[in-house]
């Protein structure tokens, strides 16, 4: 059973994905109203945050969906267990790639910008850089270990319940994204 902290936490996970969805559609938007040649840094930049909320949700919908399925009888605790050690190993991964990048991005606009939010922004991702790595490395023989032994009937289930997380995520984030490019463009 989730703990309080465990809710809480996904609930934040959710939070932060749609703010990096809405915030590269607002950057993404200002690249396109200054008309100024962005460099290629930026861009990578706005992708990456874009491409962070998108796994993030994923990751937190994968969740969500699996727990909402184990709790109405349509999954059996081996199918969550296979579908949350996934989970935890694809997106975990890509969610500590582009949090480095993005830990990057945040420096840099940091020593440009001298801020108490920004060096505080950066105190925020260096800490959730580090816990994700810690959390990964962890977690990570466990996981593999899941996947080794599940069978190919909760393998069909599993794959289902990512599609459909993944699909969903694109929505909500497509939604955020495009909310902070109109905003920046003052539509």
């Amino acid at each position: 059973m989730a703990s309080i902290l465990d809710i809480l936490i996904i609930i934040l996970d959710f939070v932060i994905s749609v703010w990096n969805a809405y915030a590269s559609g607002f950057n993404i938007g200002m690249m396109k109203k200054t008309r100024d040649e962005p460099s290629a840094l930026q861009r990578v930049f706005s992708y990456a945050g874009l491409g962070l909320a998108l796994v993030g949700m994923s990751y937190v919908l994968a969740i969500v969906l699996s727990f909402a399925g184990a709790s109405f009888g349509y999954l059996d605790p081996g199918t969550v267990d296979l579908i949350l050690a996934f989970d935890f190993l694809v997106f975990g991964i890509l969610i500590i790639g582009l949090g480095i990048i993005i830990t990057i991005q945040s420096i840099i606009i940091a020593s440009q910008r001298k801020s108490i939010g920004n060096i505080l922004g950066v105190v925020w991702n260096v800490f959730a850089g580090a816990w994700d790595i810690y959390s990964y490395a962890s977690g990570f023989k466990q996981s593999v270990d899941i996947l080794r032994r599940e069978d190919r009937d909760r393998e069909t289930d599993a794959l289902i319940v990512i599609i459909v997380a993944v699909l969903i995520s694109f929505f909500i984030v497509y939604a955020a994204y495009k909310h902070g490019y109109n905003k920046a463009l003052g539509m």
